[in-house]
């Protein structure tokens, strides 16, 4: 029962209830009606009062496990990444009072994939979810989330950050994409140019931040080795804005990219 139907029922409740009352007592107080047929108005309309709640909270209750059910099936499939980077974003809102905390999205997975251009213009792309280096060509991140029954079915705002071992944000993109119920694969349309950036970056352990709605729903550690001084292509010469005015990611297909986890899952 949604909230609109509840305060209908309730109304409608009080008002009965009142008009029992009243007819109860002014006949018993009259002598116009049994005693004992008021009490049982009254207790008739208790009867039907408690019936209406308990259907009510039943189908509440309904709803409530069956969104149980689905976070927890849906929480059996996170890969070992997903649920770091979920503990870690825990961690961080603990720690940060002016950080959003909590979320009914499951995030199933995140990570990177590492384009990289080929001399014929075409693009060769790797997922990374462990490590990367600053002599790749581009960094792109996504997440897959679950969104359980009643999350889903509309719009959300993400943004992607990158942040570097001495806590230097190197990157951020806002977007807006449509959340369905069940799982999304959702790619950042800009990619981070690491090899010849302009923006100093430094090797070490870098950060992987996502934010749903301005909820953090993951922090992701990864490896950032460091150059080796060999520059395989031209360098990008893209400087680093607030906003994230970075190259556009290539298009690539999801059901590839699914394939390309599965493989790496079965391996």
């Amino acid at each position: 029962m949604n909230s609109t139907s509840r305060r209908v029922t309730n109304v409608g409740l009080l008002l009965l209830g009142v008009l029992v009352i009243l007819i109860a007592l002014a006949g018993v107080s009259s002598a116009a009606i049994n005693p004992a047929v008021g009490l049982g108005m009254v207790a008739a309309y208790l009867a039907l009062a408690l019936l209406l709640y308990k259907r009510a909270d039943l189908g509440a209750l309904a709803a409530i496990v069956q969104r149980k059910q689905a976070a927890l099936s849906a929480a059996a499939r996170m890969s070992d990444a997903a649920r770091r980077a979920s503990l870690n974003a825990k961690l961080h809102a603990k720690s940060h009072p002016e950080a959003s905390l909590g979320s009914e999205l499951t995030l199933l997975d995140i990570g990177m994939l590492v384009n990289e251009r080929r001399p014929d213009g075409s693009w060769d792309r790797r997922i990374a979810q462990e490590s990367a280096a600053l002599d790749d060509a581009f960094l792109q991140p996504y997440v897959k989330l679950f969104a359980p029954p009643g999350s889903g079915e509309r719009h959300i705002a993400l943004t992607f950050e990158f942040y570097d071992r001495s806590g230097r944000l190197q990157f951020r993109h806002s977007m807006e994409d449509y959340l369905r119920t069940g799982e999304n694969l959702i790619l950042c349309e800009r990619q981070l140019a690491l090899r010849g950036a302009e923006q100093p970056m430094r090797a070490g352990t870098w950060d992987l931040r996502v934010k749903v709605d301005g909820v953090l729903i993951g922090l992701h550690n990864f490896s950032m080795a460091s150059s080796s001084g060999l520059a395989r292509s031209a360098p990008s010469r893209r400087s680093y804005s607030a906003e994230g005015d970075y190259e556009e990611a290539p298009p690539i297909s999801l059901e590839d990219l699914l394939r390309e986890q599965a493989r790496r899952r079965n391996r």
